[in-house]
């Protein structure tokens, strides 16, 4: 079956929720930068070998940082590729702020596992693995429409692993003694949260263009949300994809998508 397409007939319809321009991203990702690293600067030695985390953590966190890792990895190349088909400049603009935005946070979590010592044959099994958020981002990385794909992964993807997420990820690494994911995790919460805002204004412009492209969404919705449900592994984990898929869909529905059923 051929891929549904949507277009946006009259892009003016289309903001950047932030209005950046490249010289105030610049001196916004400069703050961050600063702040990032006096959080870093605070953090004791043990952070950086994590000699001072619980006993057996490292052995169960490494899904979590391939998890982070390889997530934001193949964001640099399915952002990209929106950048380089974006019909429009403001759209354009929006994709390579993220670009460079998933560059960091990729950085950031390479750290992470390098010190933690984990040898790097090891980082993509552990992402492969049934229960991850693989199969949801091979599917992603498949695609070149550029709408479809910030649907996918910005509006919905990140839209339920948005802010919340990575704040109750934070607080769990912090409660373990993994200090240095605590900060990393943190440190991204305000890009994240411009990715799914510009994501959100993108979905709107396309409802207000062509109410008939709320059932392609809604297609769209329903393609990867079964994917992203791979993380309750089999709903085992089903009050966290509760709480995790109620973020998105606060977002979501009153713009008149429905909910997708996922069996366990």
């Amino acid at each position: 079956m051929a891929r549904r397409k949507i277009t946006l007939r009259d892009p003016s319809r289309f903001k950047d929720p932030h209005n950046l321009t490249w010289a105030k991203y610049i001196e916004i990702q400069a703050k961050e930068r600063a702040r990032y690293e006096a959080e870093l600067a605070k953090l004791p030695p043990e952070a950086f070998d994590f000699s001072g985390v619980r006993p057996g953590y490292l052995e169960r966190a490494i899904e979590q940082f391939a998890n982070n890792y390889w997530p934001e990895e193949a964001a640099t190349h399915y952002i990209a590729t929106a950048a380089a088909h974006a019909p429009f400049e403001e759209l354009k603009k929006c994709c390579l702020f993220q670009l460079a935005d998933e560059q960091r946070h990729m950085e950031m979590d390479r750290m992470v596992f390098e010190c933690a010592g984990i040898p790097e044959r090891d980082w993509r099994p552990a992402w492969e693995q049934p229960g991850t958020t693989y199969r949801f981002f091979q599917h992603i990385l498949q695609l070149d429409d550029p709408f479809e794909i910030l649907v996918k992964a910005n509006f919905v993807g990140e839209g339920a692993a948005g802010p919340g997420s990575f704040k109750v990820l934070a607080e769990g690494a912090e409660a373990r003694g993994d200090l240095l994911s605590a900060v990393n995790h943190r440190a991204r919460i305000r890009d994240e949260t411009r990715h799914i805002k510009y994501a959100q204004a993108l979905v709107k412009a396309l409802l207000e263009d062509d109410p008939n492209n709320l059932e392609v969404i809604q297609q769209w919705q329903d393609d990867v949300i079964p994917l992203f449900a791979d993380v309750a592994k089999g709903g085992a984990r089903r009050e966290w994809w509760d709480n995790f898929i109620g973020g998105y869909y606060r977002i979501a529905l009153p713009l008149g998508l429905r909910p997708t059923p996922v069996s366990f």
